[in-house]
């Protein structure tokens, strides 16, 4: 369920810092290049003490704030995603760790601002509820999302001027699967500030934040059983492959 795209650290050893950048220390340098070809599962890296225990905190507190009882579990990995009908949420390692953020930005061009990462989050709690509560297999969720069985595709056709979709990332990922509909949908209703009943007013997309309001009140109090993550799901513990290699695909 990747939101981003490619793993951005593939290659970074064989591309150098643009030239224009002449005042770079040293001690940046050979820190950089011994990072580079060290294995990330040997970086010692977590949550605690970092942006990422900052932003989980902020999702947790919209959770809270929504009167909901589960809190969708974090952890590092490659990407942004969660392991296929499981209720965890992946966040990309190198936001656990400055100097990575660093590399990233400077082999992407930019990293997830505060904003940009907190989209992706209540994405993928989206997902994460979804599973949590398999949501998916009641009887109303097909009528509103769609068909949830169907292939899964990385590329869809999708129409700009929908109404029956709700826009929370670019790209209308709404429409890509409704899977990701729903994401995209309680992602919406999650957030902090809008007013999703006067924002979409008049749209059709509305039938499915109400029914997410609806819905999540239903389950508010629950606390599904999460499972233990294992290596497929990608954990930094993991990830046995330098940063400049990039993951093996």
């Amino acid at each position: 369920m990747d939101i981003r795209g490619a793993f951005h650290f593939a290659g970074l050893g064989t591309r150098l810092a643009p030239v224009a950048v002449v005042h770079r220390p040293m001690e940046w340098e050979h820190e950089r290049s011994q990072l580079l070809g060290r294995q990330i599962s040997e970086l010692g890296l977590s949550i605690r003490g970092t942006r990422v225990e900052q932003l989980t905190s902020r999702l947790h507190a919209e959770f809270a704030a929504r009167e909901i009882a589960f809190r969708p579990p974090v952890y590092l990995s490659d990407e942004w995603g969660c392991p296929d009908g499981t209720p965890i949420i992946g966040v990309p390692f190198y936001l656990a760790d400055d100097r990575l953020e660093r590399i990233e930005a400077e082999q992407a061009g930019s990293i997830e601002s505060d904003d940009e990462a907190m989209r992706y989050l209540r994405h993928e709690a989206g997902h994460a509820v979804n599973y949590a509560f398999r949501l998916h297999e009641r009887e109303d969720f097909g009528p509103l999302f769609g068909d949830y069985s169907r292939p899964y595709r990385e590329h869809y056709a999708a129409d700009p001027l929908s109404r029956a979709h709700v826009r929370h990332i670019l790209g209308w990922y709404a429409q890509k699967h409704p899977d990701e509909d729903f994401a995209e949908t309680f992602a919406v209703w999650l957030t902090p500030g809008l007013d999703w009943r006067t924002e979409y007013a008049g749209w059709s997309a509305l039938a499915k934040l109400e029914w997410v309001d609806a819905v999540m009140r239903d389950v508010s109090t629950q606390l599904p059983p999460i499972p233990e993550l294992s290596d497929d799901d990608v954990p930094v513990e993991a990830m046995h492959w330098t940063i400049a290699d990039g993951r093996p695909r």
